[in-house]
């Protein structure tokens, strides 16, 4: 086999591998569990303040299949900090289709089926959704 052939067919040999590594890390990526991701709060904040897209801050809060349990005092801080109102939007939204797909969470005056975040927020939802008694 002359070097010419030689060194295209290490080069061929790259180039599918190449392509496979690639093709199978958009597979992976592609299987990652939604929760994978969780935005706090604290996140939320800080991503508006860099100037990232609503949209992508919405994206980011959809994919991380969290529910906010936020009274208006602190939606109203979170404007001040500025947050943008499509993204507030959305956060009140998560809470609103969490009490329609679980009507008990309505009456949870204990905040059982709550858990409080490293940043003092309520959280619900997440890796297992809610319990079946919410």
């Amino acid at each position: 086999m002359s070097s010419t052939r030689r060194r295209a067919t290490v080069v061929l040999a790259v180039v599918a591998l190449a392509v496979s590594a690639c093709s199978s890390r958009q597979r992976f990526a592609a299987e990652e569990p939604r929760w994978a991701a969780p935005v706090s709060v604290t996140e939320i904040v800080k991503l508006s303040q860099a100037g990232v897209p609503p949209d992508v801050i919405v994206y980011k809060v959809n994919y991380s299949g969290l529910v906010y349990y936020l009274n208006e005092e602190q939606y109203d801080s979170l404007r001040e900090l500025g947050v943008t109102p499509k993204v507030i939007d959305y956060m009140q939204d998560t809470y609103d289709q969490a009490l329609e797909a679980h009507p008990n969470l309505a009456k949870d005056e204990y905040l059982a089926c709550w858990y409080l975040g490293w940043d003092g927020f309520w959280y619900g939802g997440g890796p297992w959704g809610f319990h079946p008694d919410c």
